[in-house]
């Protein structure tokens, strides 16, 4: 008998067929130590797989074993793989609108905050949404990554120790600041500052302090200045090739729904955990640990308030993006919403956190629409 008419068979005499289980390739090009792999894309995997008694399942591909960092959009558009993690910075042609957003990100405090109004901006938005069709890709979940800061080869706290140095810098909008102090922004991916600071091609590394510890920056940044750079946010941590999401039965897409929010509140209190590590243990590897001075922080500052959101509007129109301005106003107006609804949350009830988030956001997601 052939399978098609077993299952006929089956149906007829009312006897329950087993559901096909379905599988999703996934990569994320940092390592397995690092938390967005640990707690976030393994971490998912374990949950749906848990959840769904098997029947949902992830195959994972880790740090570039797969993919190289720029290719996790292409890898997905290309259908190479189902689900990406993506830094939206490495494609901004691309992602012109998401790129707008995440111009705005050195002015934002919180990063928990940033993770939750990102997912509720990205999945609510119609020019974002809008983006996302063009791609061809559902977004799922977002990320933000701890506050960035100054880890650097000598000591730079004031004004007139900046001038000159060479300052990697993770975006357009921060390298705008590093010119308006009167040091010499550069252009290379994380994967790259060890060298840099190494050979002396940086004089500092402008990125989240655990990578003191994850990269052993320790060992080439004997300086690390707590001037708050923002959170990093662009492009997305879950984010589905649209056919391949379409292609899940409705079980299994809520299954990644309701797993997500969870998932993200965790790995960012997680990532953030690492840079409260790092910071701890940095002297015992011979970095000192300095504040800035008020005038140093004073720039920053003027420079959020006055230049910010023009430079913002600058890179959106520069990108073709779809009303810039708009998307600026409204992405302001979501992080003031979550700013509220996460003032009375201590920032260590992560139970809380994410019943807020289910709650505000994807419980009101209908997976037999969404992204479809």
């Amino acid at each position: 008998m052939t399978k098609t008419k077993a299952l006929l068979l089956a149906s007829a005499l009312g006897v329950a067929t087993p559901v096909a289980a379905e599988d999703i390739t996934a990569s994320i090009w940092f390592p397995e130590t690092h938390p967005m792999t640990s707690e976030g894309y393994m971490a998912l995997k374990d949950t749906i797989e848990d959840a769904s008694g098997g029947e949902l399942s992830m195959t994972l591909y880790t740090g570039t074993s797969l993919l190289p960092p720029v290719a996790h959009l292409s890898g997905l558009t290309d259908g190479i793989v189902q689900m990406t993690y993506h830094a939206g910075t490495y494609t901004p042609s691309d992602l012109p609108e998401d790129n707008t957003v995440a111009a705005l990100a050195i002015a934002l405090p919180d990063s928990m905050t940033a993770a939750m109004a990102m997912a509720d901006f990205y999945i609510n938005d119609e020019v974002m949404q809008g983006m996302f069709d063009r791609l061809g890709i559902t977004f799922l979940g977002s990320y933000a990554s701890p506050q960035y800061t100054m880890m650097c080869s000598s000591e730079i706290t004031t004004l007139d120790q900046i001038k000159g140095k060479k300052l990697r810098m993770p975006s357009p909008v921060h390298a705008a600041w590093a010119e308006s102090v009167g040091a010499v922004p550069v252009t290379v991916p994380s994967s790259e500052m060890f060298s840099g600071l190494e050979k002396g091609q940086l004089d500092c590394a402008i990125n989240a302090a655990n990578d003191l510890k994850s990269r052993s920056l320790w060992d080439v940044a004997k300086y690390t200045t707590l001037l708050d750079f923002g959170p990093y946010f662009a492009g997305w941590m879950y984010g589905m090739d649209r056919s391949a999401w379409q292609g899940l039965s409705e079980s299994s897409r809520q299954i990644l729904v309701d797993a997500i929010p969870g998932n993200v509140v965790q790995m960012t209190h997680a990532y953030i955990g690492t840079v409260d590590e790092a910071l701890a243990e940095a002297p015992d590897h011979g970095v000192t640990i300095e504040e800035p001075s008020e005038e140093l922080a004073a720039s920053l500052r003027e420079f959020i308030d006055t230049q910010v959101d023009g430079l913002a509007v600058e890179t959106g129109e520069k990108l073709g993006a779809v009303d810039p301005e708009g998307l600026i106003t409204r992405f302001k107006e979501t992080y003031a919403k979550w700013e509220g609804l996460m003032a009375d949350i201590p920032a260590d009830d992560l139970d809380a956190m994410t019943e807020l988030f289910k709650t505000e956001v994807y419980d009101k997601l209908d997976v037999t629409s969404y992204g479809l």
